[in-house]
């Protein structure tokens, strides 16, 4: 090994070739030093470079003669100038000064670019003074490739997170089509089963009228009279409204067209509260309306905005009667901004949740008991009114009752 100042002693090998003279012994110390697969670089105690092998070129950049003699420091990246790797040292100088092993060190190359390198250092006692004896072992690619792989291990979590997400949702879209698919065959079983009840109704109707006059020349004159022609009279009232009952559910239940007119929004309301209204009164439960003066009507289709309103009113009705008290109100109110007409419905009832607040116009998501609610109102409600362009948001507090409010265009083709 060449020394770049006299006398500097040579590495403690000798008895290895003592047999041999010395400068064939040098000769082979330099070729193993030349030859090794490490970058080696020896340094003097004040930081000058005494010899660097062939790799050390190689790693470095630098040739033998930019190097020998001159200081360690030109392989110190500055911080300032160069980036510095996460979690990597710095080389400096001290780390020759003492023997000590340092892993992800960072050095200058004479490109510019900064290599990590694992650092080993022992000191070789000479005859003059101790030298460091620095080996370098690149680790920049296989830092690299650990990074790579940390991304692509990363990469591979997410894909895997993404893939369980995709299999729930689909899960849930299984899910969802079966309880369509109920839903369909139990709109079918409730068209037939009106249909089979308006016979017998209207049976009950005829026979009830041929008894009111069979009955009427044999109770004239008497004091019964009066009390069963209105008992006879009930009955008929009664059975007309469970027809028209029954004719809104066969109505309600024939395939949608898309049959969109002129509607009035107050009727639709009304309309909406006509089969609910005897549940309402034996519930306790008021409703006020506030309509406002000259609403335009709203080109929609009118049966939708009815399923819309039922939907709302249905669930006030539930959360009313959660809360316990045995009455409540329900109050809708109408009016016009600018080009949109604003339907707001607010009960006092027992209010939602956060949480419940989020995932209210879900698919089949709801709070009720099993066979109360199949948790489809709120998100047929939500498609319906998305697609006549106008929106439907809620606020709730829990124990303090919830409002819908609802805006629809006059006229969505006008800003589709």
């Amino acid at each position: 090994m060449r020394t770049g100042r006299k006398g500097t002693a040579s590495l403690n090998l000798v008895p290895i070739f003592e047999q041999e003279p010395a400068k064939n012994i040098a000769d082979k110390y330099q070729i193993l030093f030349d030859q090794a697969s490490d970058a080696i670089i020896t340094i003097f105690s004040d930081g000058k470079i005494d010899a660097i092998n062939q790799a050390a070129e190689e790693m470095s950049g630098f040739l033998r003669t930019e190097m020998e003699g001159k200081f360690a420091a030109l392989l110190v990246p500055d911080s300032s100038k160069n980036r510095i790797p996460d979690r990597a040292k710095v080389l400096s100088l001290d780390m020759f000064k003492a023997p000590g092993t340092y892993e992800d060190v960072a050095i200058l190359r004479k490109d510019g670019y900064v290599r990590l390198v694992d650092l080993s250092v022992r000191i070789v006692a000479g005859t003059d003074e101790n030298l460091a004896l620095a080996l370098f072992r690149d680790v920049t690619e296989k830092k690299r490739m650990e990074r790579e792989l940390i991304t692509k291990h990363g990469e591979l979590r997410n894909a895997y997170v993404q893939l369980e997400k995709k299999n729930t949702e689909l899960q849930s879209m299984q899910e969802t089509l079966v309880q369509a698919g109920k839903m369909a065959a139990l709109g079918e079983l409730a068209a037939g089963i009106a249909h089979e009840l308006n016979q017998p109704l209207q049976g009950i109707r005829g026979y009830t009228q041929e008894l009111q006059h069979l009955l009427k020349p044999l109770l004239d004159g008497k004091n019964e009279a009066n009390e069963i022609h209105a008992s006879l009279h009930e009955v008929i009232s009664n059975v007309d409204k469970m027809a028209s009952i029954i004719g809104y559910l066969r109505t309600f239940t024939r395939k949608s067209t898309e049959r969109f007119e002129e509607t009035d929004i107050h009727k639709a309301i009304d309309e909406a509260f006509k089969m609910l209204s005897r549940q309402f009164a034996a519930r306790g439960i008021k409703v006020e309306q506030e309509f406002g003066q000259n609403v335009p009507n709203v080109y929609a289709n009118p049966l939708q905005l009815e399923q819309v309103f039922i939907n709302l009113a249905t669930n006030a009705r539930d959360a009313i009667e959660a809360s316990g008290r045995g009455n409540g109100l329900v109050k809708i109110k109408t009016t016009c901004i600018g080009n949109f007409v604003e339907i707001t419905f607010r009960d006092d009832g027992c209010g939602m949740t956060e949480r419940t607040k989020a995932k209210a116009f879900n698919p089949f998501f709801t709070t009720k008991e099993v066979g109360k609610g199949m948790g489809l109102g709120l998100s047929l409600s939500y498609g319906m009114i998305n697609k006549l362009h106008g929106s439907i948001v809620v606020q709730s507090e829990l124990g303090k009752g919830t409002a819908f409010i609802i805006r629809i265009p006059k006229d969505f083709r006008e800003i589709a």
